[in-house]
């Protein structure tokens, strides 16, 4: 019965980054918004038009500023590097399949 009601220790001040935290809903929303404009531009057949262009615009320069969020974040002193790492990776991520999808519009 003791090993189903186990208390967890926490031996560490530490605490979640607000930078890493910030950085990864920003990946989380460019990611929304992202799917938002593949469905759009599916239900149209592809003739969607500027409204999936803002769209694909509005999620790259999320991305950017969460990218940029995530790599402050990693200067933080007595946090965990949790979501730093989530969030710079998954902008990161985001901006190279945003920048491959303009240049092949291109």
């Amino acid at each position: 019965m003791g090993i189903f009601f186990r208390r967890k220790y926490k031996f560490t001040d530490k605490k979640h980054s607000k930078g890493g935290l910030t950085a990864s809903g920003l990946f989380l929303f460019s990611l929304a918004i992202m799917i938002a404009g593949i469905y759009i531009s599916f239900m149209k057949h592809g003739n969607a038009g500027m409204l999936v262009g803002g769209l694909g615009l509005g999620s790259f320069i999320l991305a950017l500023i969460g990218f940029i969020v995530g790599l402050r974040s990693f200067k933080e002193e007595n946090v965990f590097l949790l979501f730093p790492w989530i969030g710079t990776a998954g902008c990161a991520v985001m901006l190279l399949g945003m920048g491959a999808v303009v240049l092949i519009g291109i």
